[in-house]
């Protein structure tokens, strides 16, 4: 008998020749050899090496990947219970050239496609996929759905300290010249580039790559991409450079940004200053400080070039919060007129939003609604944009004195409009609407029977804001019945859509204060709002929308004892408030307060708070939050 073995990959032309000669003779048995389980590893080891603890042997079967001479190798170099060099063990068996390779591959990070292997490895196309057959073989790296990776931390760690620090740099600069070559994206080659210590050559593909993370909402991420690249950038590429600081700077809230727009007004040339008067002015209307939006816009004009719809629109927010409604409604018309496209989607978003609370301060928000549908039939991809920005504006409508019969008729007439003109996001925005105001009024049953239609009908046409949305007033509904496990699963479902959407911002504080609201335990309760605070660290904030978290947390922390993290969260609740005069959120603030106030040990001026509160919430048709204040 004749037992011969081999790996998958890589074989030479005559030892095919062999196998396929004796397997076609049926003089042969092909038997396909599994790796080892972790069970059958640790019987090896057992029979190798009967006293190594545990975690070595757990160790070694991780690196090992099952193969047993990998395995008898590692057990033989555990000393005193410990692995020296574990990874030598899976290395050592590589040729030369495949070992070069890999060792330049691993300066790339532990993933990478074929493109960047063969750029990398500094081959011919054909070697280099030799070298990549023997790693694979080796069980060096492993396949995933987006290319390879290193198959253990240890293996990648192990290549990297046998490049010296001296060659890193070449090579690092090697790979940017090649990913550029393959048309790789910006990022990986500006991460090569500053890997190489070449900042000014990285400065355009950073950019780049920080305007794409800025696009899909990650702030924090092209901050730190702007900040790796600022000292070297120069000219134009300053002022970009700048100006994105600036906008993720806002974006997230930070109140350095308005400093961040005066650093990069100081460096632009008069066309860019335009649009950065825009966003600035924008940004101190809505961080309340009307004065300085006021000096910011003053002389800043439409000049019927591209950025006039965000200057018209920065005069509107600022005419709006100052009390000119009439001028808010001219500067969104000529805003409208200015750029029909409207922009970006963000653009599209705050004018939209901004022209909702216009006609909802004028009782004009109805007809408003039917023309947003008319006008975005033939276009879905707007339908979205336009109703995913009125979802903020229904909120004053729900909160505020509107009866809630009057907003169901209004979501019901506007359902039947939209079936009938057959724009689908119209009809779920219109079904969510509905449940959002039966939940109000505690009608809970067709509450769940329409926001459940709402969350099949956006899953159904790919609106994400709508889902998560429609998913956590879902999740109200069940809390309100008591039922804390079905309103937590639906949480959970909704934060990763939240996440994604352009509404991030607004959609991320209302389902953390449900979720805060729904947790069992004061361990619960903390863990939640600790993440709450994390997540809303990482993306940008709302001040209207803050409140819906900072109530819930404010009573939880009295509930748990943390009576100072309570009186944080409500100062800002209460500065939050402001912003929604005669709505239930008022009331929300004053229950807040008294619960503190109960627990601070003044029981009396708790009680007449909570009787405040309970008087608002009537004037609003909150019946179920009166009882609740009235029940103490």
């Amino acid at each position: 008998m004749l037992l011969l073995t081999h790996r998958r990959q890589p074989t030479t032309d005559a030892f095919e020749r062999i196998r396929n000669s004796l397997l076609g003779r049926s003089g042969a048995l092909d038997l396909a050899l599994p790796s080892l389980t972790q069970s059958e590893t640790a019987a090896l080891l057992a029979a190798q090496a009967p006293d190594l603890p545990d975690d070595v042997v757990e160790h070694i079967w991780s690196i090992s990947g099952g193969v047993p001479f990998t395995v008898t190798e590692l057990a033989r170099s555990a000393v005193d219970g410990e692995l020296r060099a574990p990874a030598e063990a899976v290395l050592g068996s590589l040729a030369p050239p495949t070992r070069a390779a890999l060792e330049r591959v691993a300066l790339m990070g532990s993933t990478f496609d074929t493109d960047g292997f063969i750029a990398m490895s500094d081959m011919p196309e054909e070697q280099a996929f030799d070298c990549l057959d023997a790693a694979l073989a080796g069980l060096v790296i492993e396949r995933t759905l987006q290319g390879f990776r290193f198959r253990h931390p240890l293996i990648r760690e192990a290549l990297l300290d046998a490049v010296p620090p001296h060659r890193r740099s070449a090579l690092h600069r090697s790979c940017a010249r090649r990913l550029i070559e393959f048309g790789a994206s910006p990022a990986r080659v500006g991460h090569h580039l500053l890997a190489a210590g070449d900042t000014a050559a990285a400065v355009p593909f950073v950019l780049r790559a920080a305007q794409t993370e800025v696009t899909v909402g990650a702030f924090r991420d092209a901050l730190s991409l702007v900040e790796s690249i600022l000292g070297a950038a120069r000219d134009e590429d300053l002022v970009a450079a700048l100006t994105l600081r600036a906008d993720a700077l806002a974006a997230i809230g930070d109140p350095a940004a308005l400093s961040a727009y005066r650093e990069a007004l100081a460096v632009a040339d008069q066309r860019q200053t335009r649009v950065l008067r825009a966003r600035m002015g924008q940004l101190a209307v809505l961080s309340g400080d009307t004065d300085t939006a006021a000096a910011v816009l003053d002389g800043l004009e439409p000049d019927g070039g591209p950025d006039d719809s965000a200057v018209l629109l920065a005069h509107g927010a600022l005419a709006y919060f100052t009390g000119d409604i009439d001028g808010a409604r001219v500067a969104v018309a000529d805003s409208l007129r200015a750029d029909p496209v409207q922009g970006s989607a963000l653009l599209q978003s705050n004018l939209v939003a901004l022209r909702g609370l216009i006609t909802h301060t004028r009782g004009e928000w109805n007809h408003t609604l039917r023309a947003e549908l008319m006008r975005t039939r033939d276009d879905p991809g707007l339908a979205t944009t336009v109703f995913d920005a009125h979802l903020c504006v229904a909120e004053y409508l729900l909160y505020g004195p509107t009866p809630y019969e009057d907003v169901i008729d209004l979501a019901q007439g506007l359902r039947r409009t939209a079936q009938s003109s057959g724009v689908l996001r119209a009809v779920a925005f219109a079904r969510a609407l509905a449940g959002e105001a039966e939940l109000l009024a505690g009608n809970l049953d067709t509450a769940e029977s329409e926001l459940s239609t709402a969350v099949d009908l956006h899953r159904e046409i790919g609106a994400t804001a709508g889902e998560a949305h429609s998913l956590q007033r879902l999740a109200e509904v069940h809390l309100t019945r008591g039922d804390l496990r079905t309103a937590t699963r639906l949480l959970r479902r909704a934060l990763p859509l939240a996440r994604s959407s352009v509404l991030a911002p607004h959609l991320i504080q209302r389902i953390y204060g449900t979720t805060v609201a729904a947790a069992d335990s004061p361990e619960a309760a903390r863990e939640a709002i600790n993440a709450a605070k994390a997540a809303m660290a990482q993306t940008d904030s709302c001040d209207f929308c803050a409140i819906m978290f900072e109530v819930p947390a404010a009573i939880n922390c009295v509930r748990n004892g943390d009576l100072d993290a309570a009186r944080e969260f409500l100062a800002a609740a209460e500065r939050s408030s402001t912003l929604w005069e005669g709505t239930a959120w008022q009331a929300a603030t004053l229950e807040a307060r008294a619960h503190l106030l109960a627990a601070e040990g003044d029981a009396e001026r708790a009680r007449q708070l909570r009787h405040r509160a309970a008087e608002i919430f009537d004037d609003v048709a909150h019946p179920l939050d009166a009882a609740r204040c009235r029940a103490g």
